[in-house]
């Protein structure tokens, strides 16, 4: 009888790195990263030599928001696998 390697009642292992406190901490970090970019927007904004520079700021909260928001959708699917 060849061993299954991959039975039913096992549950699977989630990586380190996926774990619902690294989530956290990502989010987190992710945001701080986030409000300091809003403000690297208003102050290329402000200053008139700083204007064709104001693409590095508005890139940087796009992918920490995007990040923020991908972390949310799996923590909050996560939970409701664990409770429903």
């Amino acid at each position: 009888m060849p061993f299954n390697q991959n039975p039913v009642f096992r549950k699977a292992i989630a990586p380190w790195y996926d774990s619902n406190t690294v989530c956290i901490i990502a989010i987190i970090f992710m945001f701080l990263v986030f409000l300091f970019s809003i403000a690297g927007i208003f102050e290329a904004h402000e200053k008139l030599e700083y204007h064709e520079y104001i693409w590095v700021p508005v890139l940087t909260a796009l992918m920490s928001g995007w990040t923020v928001v991908s972390i949310t959708i799996r923590l909050i699917k996560r939970y409701m696998e664990t409770t429903g």
